[in-house]
């Protein structure tokens, strides 16, 4: 499919799905890709798309982007300077986005998903999967009341917690990125400079 510079995502997202709604039986024969070419599409509006295709189409469909390495990634999404703050427990299969930061006043679930382009901060324990700066902004950062979460990505880096038994000690943490490494730190251990 191609892509035009100019159009919103919005107009993107409804042409696509119809045109794949029109073809879908090519799909149902055996292997099959997706191919976007001409305008990058980047951060959650990349995941809101994929997100709507695989309702549509089989899982051995891949979904490509031309002109990248498969890079999940891109700086071409603004941020938005507005916080999107969410009170309550966020349970398996919920998934809260932000174009700026994201603020939970409450508890993250295993299976839950929080993704903003800016920083996360949960106000509870974090269980799930977490993913600041989505757009490739390696200066995001994800703090925690207790930090405890399946995975942690930040722009382009993904870490998990390590295989053995994590605690649930309420102990703010932040986690950051340094010469390309996630680090988990004590929220009132990082250093100001």
């Amino acid at each position: 499919m191609v892509i035009v510079s100019e159009a919103d995502f919005s107009t993107v997202l409804r042409e696509t799905l119809q045109k794949i709604g029109e073809v879908i039986d090519f799909f149902s024969s055996g292997s099959g890709r997706i191919l976007f070419t001409g305008h990058n599409i980047g951060g959650v509006n990349r995941i809101m798309l994929e997100q709507e295709l695989k309702k549509l189409v089989p899982e051995h469909v891949k979904i490509e982007y031309e002109g990248e390495d498969n890079a999940f990634f891109s700086r071409f999404m603004p941020t938005d300077d507005k916080s999107r703050f969410h009170h309550g427990t966020l349970r398996s299969g919920q998934c809260l986005k932000s174009l700026g930061n994201l603020v939970v006043v409450g508890d993250v679930n295993p299976g839950a998903e929080l993704i903003a382009a800016g920083n996360i901060v949960v106000m509870g324990i974090l269980r799930g999967i977490v993913h600041a700066g989505c757009n490739g902004d390696r200066d995001a950062i994800v703090a925690a009341a207790c930090m405890a979460p399946t995975q942690i990505r930040i722009a382009d880096i993904i870490t998990r917690p390590p295989d053995e038994e994590v605690g649930t000690e309420w102990r703010p943490e932040i986690a950051y990125v340094h010469e390309g490494n996630i680090y988990i730190d004590g929220y009132l251990s990082k250093k100001i400079k």
